[in-house]
């Protein structure tokens, strides 16, 4: 609708007036969606597909909700580096080798290898992640028989 005013100017009032009060509740309801950070998504069971949807919405059938922030925290700004360490063992009867960590790295695996293939008798009874202060895999542990190798763990 406009108006004229007294100069005979034509003044589109009311459509400014609508114009306005459109911006603000569209900026309204922007505002209220970005206030949260969550996204929701409905996910295909079979395939993964996603879509995006709203919080309210109900998945179709095959189909699972999933909710997650986009405000996830940093990594570390270091990537993390493992370290592999190795050390000869050898037991002509029995015994065992501990591998350990440098202080203040944790073991995330470790392992052996045999140095020769086909050797009677030749028996590993253990190998296993030693715990250190707070049960913190520290080190690796190896216990065998008949056995000559290298034992390895893996440190961060």
């Amino acid at each position: 609708m406009a108006i004229k005013s007294s100069s005979g100017r034509t003044i589109a009032a009311l459509t400014i007036g609508v114009l306005a009060g459109s911006l603000l509740a569209a900026g309204g309801i922007a505002a209220a969606s970005s206030d949260s950070d969550v996204i929701h998504a409905c996910v295909r069971n079979r395939s993964g597909d996603v879509r995006i949807v709203a919080e309210t919405t109900t998945c179709r059938t095959g189909e699972r909700k999933l909710s997650w922030n986009e405000n996830l925290s940093q990594g570390p700004a270091d990537p993390v580096k493992p370290r592999v360490l190795a050390a000869d063992f050898n037991f002509p009867g029995g015994g065992h080798k501990f591998l350990y960590c440098p202080d203040g790295k944790t073991a995330t695996g470790g392992g052996f290898l045999f140095d020769e293939l086909g050797e009677t008798g030749r028996e590993i009874i253990a190998s296993v992640p030693s715990a250190g202060k707070e049960d913190t895999p520290n080190g690796w542990l190896v216990i065998a028989r008949k056995a000559r190798g290298k034992i390895y763990v893996v440190c961060v």
